[in-house]
């Protein structure tokens, strides 16, 4: 459960750190994702936590386990993003999915 929860908590530490970033330098408001992606794996290997070992699954190459690990991180930005969206009502901006809505028009 611990193990979750560290992931969880780093995916949450890559979004805020994203969000800064965009903010503060307006030209990387259009690499959002890969942002989060680079930060995601950066975060894995300088920590060096994999949640694999965590867990107790045996990984043939701890490379791999802390590649998975930071995508695993990524993958876990997207939930925080979504609460955050529906806690402020403020969509995600830029190159996300997420925020993008269109209006259905009546016929």
């Amino acid at each position: 459960m611990y193990t979750f929860a560290i992931v969880a908590l780093m995916a949450l530490a890559v979004v805020k750190l994203v969000d800064f970033l965009t903010d503060s330098v307006a030209i990387l408001k259009t690499y959002r994702s890969l942002m989060t992606f680079v930060l995601s794996i950066a975060t894995a290997l300088v920590v060096d936590y994999s949640v694999f070992e965590g867990f107790g699954i045996a990984v043939r190459n701890s490379n791999v386990g802390l590649w998975m690990t930071g995508f695993i991180i990524a993958g876990l930005t997207v939930p925080w993003r979504a609460l955050f969206g529906y806690l402020t009502h403020d969509r995600a901006a830029s190159d996300e999915t997420l925020g993008e809505h269109r209006v259905v028009r009546a016929a």
